[in-house]
């Protein structure tokens, strides 16, 4: 199977990695094409010049696009592409999904919105999670695909858009939990208290898993990045969207949404688990 990464970001290049290692025969695009070139170099993988070239002579292309307006730019700059099956693993709003995926059905794609949990790590090792939404025709077409980046394929319905609902409902709960994480551990510091005496209370509660994944994380300034700080504050501001459109109230993720966009400002390369050293420091000085 020949399959079209659109987008090789964090997230886009370790797919690439993952499949190219599988066995699927894989021809990459991004925007940046010096990150591409790096890539091809590395895995020996085909470059594409536009995202047309790149899915034209493939089976499937799976998107890893940084926003809407990303997604709906590459989407509108695809022709006519019969029989291919469009995956969108993209964290967008509903709305950008259901617009997507009109219009590549118009041209003939199938189109399957496909976000996922995980980072790139997981993304290489095959574990991610995928929340698939379309057609099961679709999805049972590339299956083997899904199945090769993940540990797990939850469907949740038939329907553009229901997928992406869902992962942002998940991403709104993590950050605006790991948002509160940050502010309970300075309300234990300002207080005299040292951070790992909570870090231990919290890891003999409900709290435990949390706490062992997050709390280091969170508060220790080395580390990798992840998953960027300001993505994170887009995909809080595009629930608060999603919660708008439906007239579903969600008052604490526009409040969480609101610190990550101004944290976002000085501190947005940073992990977006460091949002402790925002509220500690809004200069984001982490040492």
């Amino acid at each position: 199977m020949r399959v079209a990464l659109l987008g090789v970001g964090l997230m886009g290049s370790a797919a690439a990695e993952r499949l190219a290692s599988t066995g699927f025969n894989v021809v990459v695009w991004n925007r940046t094409r010096e990150k591409a070139e790096r890539l091809s170099e590395a895995l020996g993988v085909d470059i594409a010049k536009t995202p047309m070239d790149a899915v034209s002579n493939s089976d499937a292309a799976i998107a890893f696009l940084a926003d809407d307006e990303a997604l709906l730019g590459v989407a509108g700059s695809i022709g006519r592409v019969d029989g291919l099956i469009f995956i969108n693993s993209s964290t967008v709003t509903p709305r950008a999904s259901r617009l997507a995926a009109s219009y590549l059905e118009s041209r003939g794609a199938c189109y399957i919105d496909a976000p996922v949990v995980g980072g790139p790590g997981r993304v290489r090792e095959g574990r991610l999670i995928v929340v698939a939404s379309g057609r099961a025709s679709c999805i049972d077409r590339v299956r083997e695909l899904l199945d090769a980046l993940s540990e797990k394929v939850i469907v949740v319905g038939g329907e553009p858009g229901q997928a992406s609902a869902v992962k942002l409902a998940y991403n709104a709960l993590l950050i605006t939990s790991i948002e509160v994480l940050g502010e309970s551990v300075l309300l234990v510091e300002r207080n005299g208290v040292n951070k790992s005496l909570f870090k231990e209370l919290l890891q003999s509660t409900v709290f435990s898993e949390f706490a062992e994944k997050y709390f280091d994380r969170a508060v220790d300034p080395r580390g990798p990045v992840g998953f960027r700080l300001e993505l994170a504050a887009k995909d809080l501001e595009y629930a608060g969207r999603a919660a708008f459109d439906t007239k579903a109230p969600a008052p604490v993720i526009e409040a969480a949404a609101s610190v990550y966009r101004i944290a976002s400002v000085g501190c947005g390369e940073l992990d977006y688990a460091k949002i402790y050293a925002f509220l500690r420091d809004p200069s984001c000085k982490t040492g």
